[in-house]
């Protein structure tokens, strides 16, 4: 039966604790999933995680690595790589055999995909493989940089843009929050489970509106643009050796996902091209539209998310 562990990984300035999804009889040398939580990178927790990547790992005997990490704008881009690269080391470095690490597929929804991808930038080895779901690749796309999103006041987020430095540990609980008893102990739909009654309602200014407010303002870039390059530079003619070591990536997207355009991982694909960049589209779907789904469910959409799994699959196979 699966379990949940909670592991420290990194302390900068704070614990920041990462939950594993394990059992005792997996293999020491099958690939590490590590995932990033959604939350526009400045909201979200640890426990936001779809039942259906919880059931392909399980499926797999692929440990699970799901960490807290410092939020903006306190964290800056810099903070975040930090955080990015110590989930990382950690995730190869985890329950291995002697003398070996692990390789790892780094993973994120929307703004925790961003994580995966600067840790693809700048650590090494590369990860084996990437998958995006519904995720923020870059914040150089002109849907960050054009003014899109609500219009807020800079008075109604001012306590969080200039309070202390927090984490996903310090949010609010999720209703879409992953719990294990979501699944049988063979790691199918539990159809015994009964969710918790909602909670109090959602305040009417929140920490997660720092996402439409820092793209309105065009200030993402500004944020964490040192650590950004974006994958323009995929496109000159001396990027050739840089784009072969891009690790292969599978994407998939909603086509009516207004808070990530499908554009923006349609902008990935093209610039580094279709043999590295697998993009399924999920017609007419919105954003996480499979957060709370199970890897049977047959939901619309839910089809793009089995044929991404394929994906990966073949990716890790050939590796």
């Amino acid at each position: 039966m699966v379990q949940k562990l909670t592991e420290e990984y990194a302390n900068h300035g704070m614990s920041l604790k990462c939950d594993i999804y394990t059992n005792n009889d997996y293999p020491k040398d099958t690939p590490v999933f590590l995932y990033f939580h959604p939350g526009g990178l400045v909201d979200g927790n640890r426990d936001l995680i779809a039942p259906w990547l919880v059931q392909t790992c399980i499926q797999r005997k692929w440990p699970l690595v799901c960490p807290t990490y410092r939020l903006l704008p306190q964290a800056g881009g810099d903070g975040l790589l930090q955080d990015a690269s110590a989930a990382y080391d950690f995730s190869r470095n985890w329950n291995t055999l002697p003398n070996s690490q692990r390789r790892v597929i780094v993973g994120g929804a929307s703004g925790g995909f961003f994580m995966a991808a600067i840790i693809a930038h700048h650590c090494s080895p590369k990860p084996l493989a990437l998958l995006s779901i519904q995720g923020i690749n870059t914040f150089r796309h002109p849907f960050f940089n054009s003014s899109l999103l609500e219009d807020i006041p800079p008075s109604t987020m001012e306590k969080y843009i200039t309070g202390p430095v927090q984490s996903g540990d310090d949010m609010r609980p999720d209703e879409s929050a992953f719990v294990l008893d979501k699944l049988t102990p063979d790691g199918a739909k539990n159809p015994s489970y009964s969710p918790p009654e909602a909670g109090s309602d959602i305040p009417s200014i929140y920490r997660g509106m720092l996402y439409d407010y820092y793209t309105f303002n065009n200030s993402f870039v500004d944020l964490v643009g040192s650590v950004d390059p974006g994958y323009q530079w995929a496109k000159l003619p001396d990027a050739k050796d840089r784009v072969a070591q891009w690790p292969k990536t599978v994407i998939f997207h909603g086509n009516n996902d207004p808070d990530v355009v499908l554009n923006v991982s349609e902008d990935m694909r093209d610039c580094l091209g279709q043999d590295k960049v697998t993009l399924i589209i999920a017609d007419g779907q919105p954003h996480l539209y499979e957060l709370e789904k199970f890897i049977e469910d047959d939901a619309p959409g839910m089809d793009v998310v089995r044929q991404s799994v394929a994906r990966l699959d073949q990716i890790v196979a050939s590796s």
